[in-house]
């Protein structure tokens, strides 16, 4: 109850009566808390914290405590995506694919509302920000017909003004460019950035304002993805965003380690199928199909070689979360190498523990993070986690020559992963993520070289001499470790 005793006149009534509209809104906010069935600990957390401080709870549950929103527009888009059909002749059922523990991250993701995997794509990695830089824009010259982008960032500088002056030129040239931000992670590009491509004839649309005035609204609840189409026959995808950190017309030592990559194949529908679904959310705009889900061309020889994909997206619109089931199968699964790449390590108890189990059992378990993050506060909190896993047998190594932006996972010769995600809790159980699961030995063994190339460039951390650091950074660490999940 708030102290009035102090405060004069009409005020005392004004804070009375607020109180009071506090606790009866906790009356009704509390059963909703206790069913969405987060852990334990964290339900009655934000039980006391409202029950308590209703006046100060409250607010703060709606700002960050909300994990869950709903997609009425959702099923619009299933009747415009015929190609997403596991009919369809280059669908492979999960006893289909070529290993064991394929076959079981593949059932898995089916399961939890994946498309199923499609054979005969074709994927090339791109390792360097001139690589991805010439790729992007390469891409973008050769539309026919439409482009659809989004990104979690868009900076405001030379790359992403070029990013936009390249797609306001392609829509007076007469094609149909559609370009979705975050609308947190892009907000200054928001703002005047993206203007000559509006005056272009291009639409620009904002993923999920963060203030409540709007109808759909979310402060922490954002669009990670990363996602160029062009004609829905080839797609630019990975961990990169649109600015000069990520990427440019030549290397600097001021770009980030990252990896991005270029696919064709069977595979594009869904990733379009998933652009789309975002676009229908944002802006209530449902697309014709047309030439949006055109027949996918099917490699069947070629370098690289054709290879076996799955698209996984997760969000906090759905009911499973498929990208974090599909990681957890891999990794429970794991015999020889789980070899792991991120910029922020936090992981949740099953993912910790599945970790520590794979390196108890023998497996080579390696991680990768930044030796300086761009993200104090959580590389901090990513270290309090550094003791336990080298305890069971995970070895980590800190990557040295610039900050590493790399989202990597290689399982065995069966299973690597190359997208959006983080090895946090935020990606897994907040973030509208994208990740694209292969199933090819030799696509999976050139994300393998990409990372021994890394691991080249990168400092063991020692157990004995990590176990030294002081207390107060032991305490800082474990205090950013309790706030993780806002992360």
């Amino acid at each position: 109850m708030v102290m009035t005793a102090s405060i004069p006149g009409i005020w005392k009534n004004v804070l009375l009566a607020l109180d009071i509209a506090g606790y009866v809104f906790a009356f009704f906010l509390l059963p909703r808390i206790i069913l969405e069935r987060r852990r334990p600990s964290a339900t009655l957390a934000w039980m006391l914290g409202i029950a308590l401080l209703p006046l100060i709870g409250i607010p703060l549950y709606f700002l960050i405590g909300v994990r869950r929103i709903r997609r009425h527009i959702r099923a619009k888009i299933a009747t415009v995506s015929p190609a997403t059909s596991s009919s369809l002749s280059y669908r492979l059922r999960p006893e289909e694919l070529p290993t064991a523990i394929g076959e079981r991250c593949g059932r898995v993701l089916l399961a939890s509302g994946t498309p199923p995997p499609t054979e005969g794509n074709r994927i090339i990695f791109l390792r360097g920000g001139d690589e991805a830089y010439e790729a992007v824009f390469s891409l973008i010259g050769s539309a026919r017909d439409h482009l659809h982008a989004q990104f979690f960032i868009l900076d405001v500088d030379p790359v992403g003004r070029r990013f936009i002056q390249a797609l306001a030129a392609r829509a007076r040239e007469g094609i149909h460019v559609r370009l979705l931000l975050d609308a947190v992670g892009s907000w200054r590009a928001l703002r005047r950035t993206v203007r000559p491509l509006r005056e272009a004839g291009g639409q620009v649309a904002a993923f999920m304002p963060a203030f409540p005035l709007h109808r759909r609204w979310s402060a922490h609840l954002r669009n990670h993805r990363k996602l160029l189409i062009v004609d829905g026959r080839k797609a630019f995808t990975g961990g990169m965003n649109i600015g000069k950190k990520y990427m440019g017309p030549r290397p600097t030592k001021e770009q980030w380690r990252d990896v991005a990559a270029v696919i064709e194949g069977p595979a594009l529908p869904d990733l379009q199928a998933l652009f789309l679904d975002d676009w229908a959310f944002s802006t209530e705009e449902t697309l014709p199909p047309g030439v949006l889900f055109s027949p996918p061309v099917r490699f069947t020889g070629g370098d690289p070689p054709p290879c076996v994909l799955q698209v996984a997206a997760s969000g906090p619109d759905r009911r499973t979360r498929p990208i974090y089931e599909g990681v957890f199968a891999a990794f429970a699964a794991a015999r020889k190498r789980l070899w792991i790449e991120t910029p922020y390590f936090v992981p949740d108890e099953g993912i910790g523990a599945a970790l520590r189990n794979a390196a108890l059992r023998g497996v080579d378990v390696r991680l990768i993070v930044p030796g300086t993050s761009d993200l104090r506060v959580v590389s901090l909190a990513g270290r309090s986690y550094f003791d336990e896993m080298m305890a069971a047998g995970v070895r980590i190594f800190l990557y040295r020559p610039t900050n590493l932006h790399t989202k990597v996972l290689v399982v065995d010769d069966d299973v690597g992963v190359i997208g959006s995600p983080n090895v946090d809790m935020r990606s897994f159980f907040l973030n509208f993520e994208l990740g694209v699961f292969l199933y090819a030995r030799s696509r999976i063994e050139a994300l393998a070289d990409g990372f021994l190339e890394d691991l080249g460039n990168s400092e063991a951390v020692d157990p004995v001499r990590f176990a030294r650091r002081s207390r107060p950074l032991q305490l800082l660490e474990d205090t950013c470790r309790i706030f993780s999940p806002l992360f």
